[in-house]
This record gives structure tokens, sequence and C-alpha cells, in this order.
């Protein structure tokens, strides 16, 4: 009787609000960086802004305050400027105990960055999908999974407030068959956790480079 309650209790936390759907994703870039987003609380925030620049990478840019606002919200995070290579994506919440990544393989570990997710669907992809704003695309990514690329993958998380920690890691052996990517640690909070900005994006070293010495 122990046992299957034990059964039943774990079936519950993996099929519950909190699982997560496609833990592994596959992305190839074109551009030297990675946006990470839900596609309805990026674009609820574009129309809140007023923004008509569908390059919102220069808009961001141009008006910094908006630009920090879009991370601070929990609009987008970036990861960027990183090599263009296929990466791996490994998606982590707060009841994975074990990844597939060894800790040795490890390389860095930032603070959280936040991120709110409305839509129950949060998309990693080639930072050019907010260099060219698809916003008809990327609102129902779903109903146009047979027409995305390479460039972006996606999994289903609960809706709510995360703080999402980005890690490195690549297979020390390095090489062309290294396995290495990102890992990104979900987790679920009442509210938003603050972002510092001490320092600019482009100031992060994101790099996983497996062909670097």
């Amino acid at each position: 009787m122990v046992i299957e309650a034990c059964k039943e209790a774990k079936i519950e936390m993996m099929t519950g609000e909190y699982a997560v759907e496609n833990n592994k994703l596959k992305i190839t870039l074109e551009f030297p960086g990675i946006v990470v987003f839900d596609p309805m609380t990026l674009s609820s925030f574009i129309q809140e802004k007023k923004i008509v620049n569908t390059d919102l990478i220069s808009y961001f840019n141009q008006y910094e305050d908006v630009g920090e606002e879009a991370i601070t919200q929990g609009v987008i995070i970036p990861i960027y400027p990183i090599p263009n290579l296929d990466y791996t994506i490994v998606i982590k919440n707060e009841y994975d105990s074990l990844t597939s990544v060894p800790i040795d393989w490890r390389i860095f570990k930032t603070e959280p960055f936040p991120l709110k997710i409305t839509s129950g669907l949060v998309i990693v992809s080639d930072i050019s999908a907010i260099m060219d704003w698809d916003e008809e695309f990327f609102v129902n990514y779903e109903g146009n999974l047979e027409n995305r690329t390479t460039l972006n993958d996606y999994t289903k998380i609960a809706n709510g407030n995360y703080g999402v920690s980005i890690i490195g890691y690549c297979d020390p052996k390095k090489g062309l068959e290294a396995d290495f990517g990102y890992i990104l640690d979900f987790q679920r909070n009442e509210e938003l956790p603050n972002f510092n900005f001490n320092k600019s994006i482009d100031e992060y070293d994101f790099i996983v480079d497996p062909l670097s010495k």
C-alpha cells in the first residue's frame, strides 16, 4: 500500500501543473545569440509600449530603458554574444533532482533572470526572432510547427512568475563531437526575481564553445 501511494504521488508530481513537457531542445544559430520568451508575454509588452518597429533589438538599443524593462519584467531572456553553433538546451524545473549533464561539465551559473509565462509556452530561439519579430508566427507557434525551422524550439511550462538561472556546460573532452549547451533552471515564485543591471548583457560571458582551447 505504501509503495502504491508513493507511485501515485510521483505520477501526480510529474503530470501536475509544474511538469515540463519536452525538456531537451535543439536549436541552430545563424546569429550570435539566443532569446528565451513566452510569445504572449512578449506580444503584450510590444502592444503596451506601442512598439511598431519589428527589429526589437534595434529598438531596445535605442531606448535602453525599455530594453531593460523587457528583462526586468520577465519578457525576454537574452543570451549573447555566443558563437553560431548548434546548441542543446536542457529545461530543468524545481522537481528535477537530476539532469543528464554531469556536474564537472558545468562552466558557469548565472543569477536568476525573471521570466513571466502567460501562455504555458516557452520558446528558445536564435536571436533573429527579435531582430525581425513575426507576431503571427510566434503567437500561434503550435499551429505553425510545420513551418518552423531549426532556429527555434519550444517547451510547455505552467503559467507563473519564474526565476531562470542559466547554466553553461560543455563536455571537457571538447571537439566536434562534444555535448554542449545550456541548462535553463526554472524556479517558480510568487513574484518575479529582481534583476540587477550591474553590467550590460553583452558583458556576460555565456560562451560554451567546444572548439575553443
